[in-house]
């Protein structure tokens, strides 16, 4: 008994540990980037396309609350290519970055709605520690849940009309979905620096006022997963960086499993 009593007591130690840790290493990241003024920065441009053949349009089926919803079937949101293979919705970022201009913090609260049984939009990026309006303009019932690790996960119904403030404090990308809706899903990325922007429906990004050095930028969609490249900024001039995305490869089980 005393031997279960010691292992208890050292495992809560441990998670405990890790607990404070883990507080640490996230208060970090979130004071670690410095905002300020940049004079005579630079700026990076450029398009992320589909390499290969395209996706078909995937068709979600609206099997509940039709009436309330105002249709029976929605395009996915998923993967937004066009016929000229510019992909919609990339979200593009420099990573690593400290010091820089100031987030863009105007126009109130970011806000995620609820409209059709649809969330709108699709993917969004906030700042840290940003208040993110979730409305539901739908006259029925949601129920919203966040999959996080950082930022404190929810699971809370929505009624029609109502909105749900909630703050997002930590770095992360985070994962939304409707448990009465199941085919409802939404993103959210709370980046840790300003240095971002998502692409258009023609597959173009520009980001700005990027103090003068080589950098490592991301190029993230959540099918196609993330790409990098590293480009150099010089003050006062535009780099150009394109990206190319494919479909993941899908793992063969069967030959997995055979071996």
């Amino acid at each position: 008994m005393s031997e279960f009593i010691n292992r208890y007591k050292y495992l809560t130690v441990i998670v405990i540990g890790l607990l404070i840790l883990g507080f640490y290493i996230t208060k970090e990241t979130v004071a670690s980037y410095e905002e300020g003024e940049v004079s005579n920065g630079g700026a990076i441009t450029g398009t992320v396309t589909f390499a290969g053949d395209v996706p078909g349009v995937k068709m979600l089926v609206v099997d509940k609350d039709q009436e309330g919803c105002g249709h029976s079937s929605v395009h996915s949101e998923v993967l937004l290519v066009s016929a000229d293979k510019a992909i919609k919705n990339v979200v593009i970022s420099i990573a690593g970055i400290s010091k820089g201009k100031k987030f863009d913090r105007s126009g109130g609260n970011p806000t995620i709605d609820q409209k059709r049984c649809i969330f709108i939009p699709h993917v969004t990026v906030v700042p840290p520690k940003s208040t993110v309006d979730i409305l539901n303009s739908d006259e029925i019932m949601h129920n919203i849940h966040t999959w996080s690790i950082r930022n404190t996960a929810f699971n809370e119904s929505a009624a029609g009309g109502g909105n749900l403030p909630k703050v997002f404090k930590y770095p992360e990308t985070i994962k939304i979905t409707c448990d009465v809706h199941k085919w409802m899903t939404a993103w959210l990325i709370v980046q840790d620096n300003p240095y971002y922007a998502m692409t258009d429906a023609d597959g173009k990004f520009q980001i700005g006022d990027i103090p003068p050095g080589t950098y490592i930028v991301q190029a993230w969609q959540e099918s196609l997963g993330q790409t990098t490249k590293k480009i150099t900024v010089k003050a006062g001039e535009t780099a150009k960086v394109d990206f190319e995305m494919t479909a993941k490869k899908k793992r063969n089980r069967r030959a997995k499993k055979e071996k």
